[in-house]
């Protein structure tokens, strides 16, 4: 076969060779997912591992330690317990002889329960903090935060952290001038400067 017909065989390969990720280097993976553990903050590690999920270079067992750790934070920190159930059941799909499957299982019942039981709660009259806490339960977290905002209510010092951490609220030095959080009643030390975000990648 002559250089002129080959060429264009060697130029496809080097191309299809190009479009294949390499797999995500197993000591960096391992050093991510540790941080992520020791993080205390939900909404900052539900985001983080959100953009180690998009990645297209994760194999199957990367991708499944990503998902248990993201659905066990989810469940244990009350965030999102629908979306707990999908990473439990595709961490079952992925890895299904893992020891972990039956303790991924147990907890999937658990999570059902916790959703049924907030359901049930929305249903009924509920006052504003109770009512943002299900509704981070469920997933709804903008919607929860964006509640706090329109009401004018001070969140309380766990639900402050939170739409901190989710990059709902900011400080006045970073916003400048902006509606602060806290508008109604005496001074809390913790909400001092506190602002509604005007752009989103700020916190």
């Amino acid at each position: 076969m002559s250089f002129r017909f080959l060429l264009p065989l060697l130029l496809l390969a080097a191309a299809a060779c190009e479009t294949v990720p390499a797999s995500m280097d197993a000591a960096v993976f391992d050093t991510e997912v540790s941080r992520l553990e020791q993080n205390p903050s939900i909404a900052s590690v539900d985001a983080q591992l959100e953009d180690l999920l998009a990645r297209t270079d994760l194999t199957d067992i990367q991708r499944a330690e990503a998902l248990y750790l993201r659905a066990s934070k989810r469940l244990d920190g009350r965030f999102n317990l629908p979306g707990a159930i999908e990473d439990f059941q595709t961490f079952i799909q992925l890895m299904p002889e893992d020891a972990r499957v039956s303790a991924a299982e147990r907890r999937l019942v658990f999570a059902g329960s916790e959703i049924s039981a907030a359901q049930a709660r929305l249903a009924r009259l509920q006052n504003l903090p109770d009512w943002f806490d299900d509704k981070v339960l469920m997933g709804d977290f903008t919607d929860a935060a964006a509640r706090y905002r329109t009401a004018g209510i001070t969140p309380n010092e766990a639900q402050l952290y939170l739409m901190r951490e989710g990059r709902f609220i900011c400080t006045a030095e970073d916003s400048g001038a902006a509606e602060m959080v806290h508008k109604f009643g005496p001074p809390r030390d913790d909400v001092e400067g506190a602002v509604w975000c005007e752009d989103p990648s700020l916190s």
